[in-house]
């Protein structure tokens, strides 16, 4: 290893050391072990000491200690002051996305004290309600929705832009028996767009087999998405068991959103005709 790699692996190492407390320790013991290192030209004992004493949590030692022996095998790369500076930016980062975005559990199914019951159905119709300018649904199966088919109605009447990406019948390239999991919604036709993963863009597999366009998600505007196990179907939506996480706010939505929009410009799903 040339010494030009391993100073740029001990940054590396540092800037993951930092990454984890930030994460993963709570705000007010970071600021403080920020405040007891800011005084320190660099890493050795006294740093040690110092943040130590600053954070007294045993349970807290490991992540202090794999972040000054970080520190101590880049020394030329960050001084107390500078490292104060990185953990106190990445604290309020991690706060900062931690108060734009809510995740809540999706689940239907048998019920416990630790996870309240929001079901599949309910968070599925608030997520189409919820959309103003785009709604993006998919699914790999569909039938037997037509409380959702009537809210995406509802939706695209009011000026919303609905795409679906749905999995095609297996005479259509894709792996659903009879027909494509779109004639569930045939009522739409006209008020949404359909798109489609064509075969000759699916991965080729052995003995003849067929990747599947097994997705399922509901992305709202690019403010609210749900991500689900749940296909569009009556027994997915209420009688299965089913878990998702329903994200409203922060980056995640929209990435996703932004995904499927260029895998559709990249023509990887195409309108259907």
């Amino acid at each position: 290893m040339t010494a030009e790699v391993g100073a740029a692996r001990a940054a590396d190492d540092l800037t993951a050391a930092v990454r984890e407390i930030a994460l993963g320790m709570p705000s007010g013991h970071v600021r403080r072990l920020a405040g007891a290192l800011t005084s320190h030209p660099g890493p050795g004992p006294a740093a040690r000491v110092a943040a130590s004493a600053a954070i007294p949590v045993q349970s807290l030692q490991p992540q202090i200690r794999r972040l000054l022996d970080a520190w101590e095998a880049a020394p030329s790369v960050v001084s107390g002051p500078g490292l104060s500076v990185a953990l106190c930016a990445g604290v309020e980062a991690v706060e900062q996305i931690r108060a734009s975005q809510l995740i809540d559990i999706v689940w239907t199914g048998p019920a416990t004290p630790e996870v309240p019951v929001r079901l599949t159905r309910e968070v599925l119709l608030e997520v189409i309600a919820s959309a103003s300018s785009t709604l993006l649904m998919v699914s790999f199966a569909a039938y037997h929705v037509p409380a959702v088919s009537d809210a995406v109605a509802a939706a695209a009447r009011r000026g919303v832009d609905v795409r679906f990406v749905l999995e095609t019948g297996e005479d259509a390239g894709g792996t659903l028996k009879g027909a494509g999991a779109a004639s569930a919604f045939k009522n739409l036709a006209g008020l949404v767009a359909f798109y489609e993963w064509p075969s000759e863009m699916r991965e080729a597999l052995p003995a003849g087999r067929r990747a599947a366009m097994h997705v399922k998600t509901s992305i709202a505007d690019e403010h609210t998405a749900l991500i689900t196990s749940a296909n569009f179907t009556g027994s997915a939506i209420d009688t299965n068991m089913e878990l998702g996480v329903l994200l409203r706010g922060g980056p995640v939505p929209r990435r996703l959103a932004r995904h499927f929009r260029q895998l559709m410009v990249d023509s990887v799903l195409r309108k259907a005709i």
